[in-house]
């Protein structure tokens, strides 16, 4: 049995997440063929959305789900069942484990999961946001110091030249920022990661996760997580500030 297990214990979350949107994909499909009218219709829409998710997450590519700049722009209608359903399982999952509060890491850094402008820390200038399956609140999206970087659940960014772009931007801006996904757990410590390397307040990637999970013990990026950063280490490393900016006060 343990050898049978082991592929798909190997597969990436993303892989998995796919394999099972793909699979509701089939059981939707199904179902459209033994209904009809206005219900075939929904099925059929919810069967396409299905396979638009799964393609997305087997290519890695958040963009198709339809966010942009922390809201939901038009395409996302085409994804609407599963983002539905999504947001159903992640407000389930919420409810399960409890409420989050973001977690101050390391001065002038701080790690959460999704987050309205109530639970900002106070001193908080710029907030990254890297969900990509459902919208920022409002008053988030209209900060001057927000970004929006599209991360699928348990994925990495897909470019990295542009992650290592908002990195040295927010690493450069003065004031407290505030890293959040979801759950605060995966994608938000990766990029707090980066962030705490680039801005001198840890010597490498795996002090930085070793002092996050100090703070936030939650916190557990992904093997893909690890390796993304692990690509991207000398990269971070040699982008370390090259003007002494003032300490951010946290």
């Amino acid at each position: 049995m343990g050898v049978a297990k082991r592929p798909l214990m190997m597969m990436t979350k993303p892989a998995k997440i796919g394999l099972g949107i793909g699979v509701a994909a089939l059981a939707c499909a199904v179902c459209a063929l033994q209904t009809g009218g206005v219900p075939r219709v929904l099925w059929v829409w919810t069967t396409f959305s299905c396979i638009v998710a799964s393609l997305a997450y087997a290519l890695n590519r958040p963009d198709w789900l339809g966010k942009r700049q922390g809201a939901m722009g038009p395409r996302a209608l085409l994804v609407l069942p599963y983002l539905i359903a999504f947001g159903i399982a992640v407000r389930l999952m919420r409810w399960w484990r409890g409420a989050d509060q973001p977690t101050r890491v390391a001065p002038g850094v701080w790690v959460g999961g999704r987050t309205g402008t109530a639970a900002l820390p106070p001193g908080v200038a710029a907030v990254v946001d890297l969900v990509a399956e459902y919208p920022a609140d409002r008053a988030v999206r209209t900060l001057p110091g927000y970004r929006n970087l599209l991360v699928l659940d348990g994925g990495v960014p897909p470019d990295p030249d542009a992650f290592l772009a908002v990195v040295r931007e927010v690493a450069a801006a003065r004031g407290d920022v505030l890293v959040h996904c979801d759950s605060g757990r995966g994608r938000a410590p990766t990029f707090a990661a980066a962030l705490l390397v680039v801005r001198g307040l840890a010597p490498d990637v795996a002090s930085a996760l070793a002092l996050m999970r100090a703070a936030r013990a939650v916190v557990s990026p992904t093997r893909v997580d690890r390796a993304f950063l692990a690509a991207l280490e000398p990269r971070l490393r040699a982008t370390v500030r090259a003007v002494d900016l003032e300490s951010p006060v946290g």
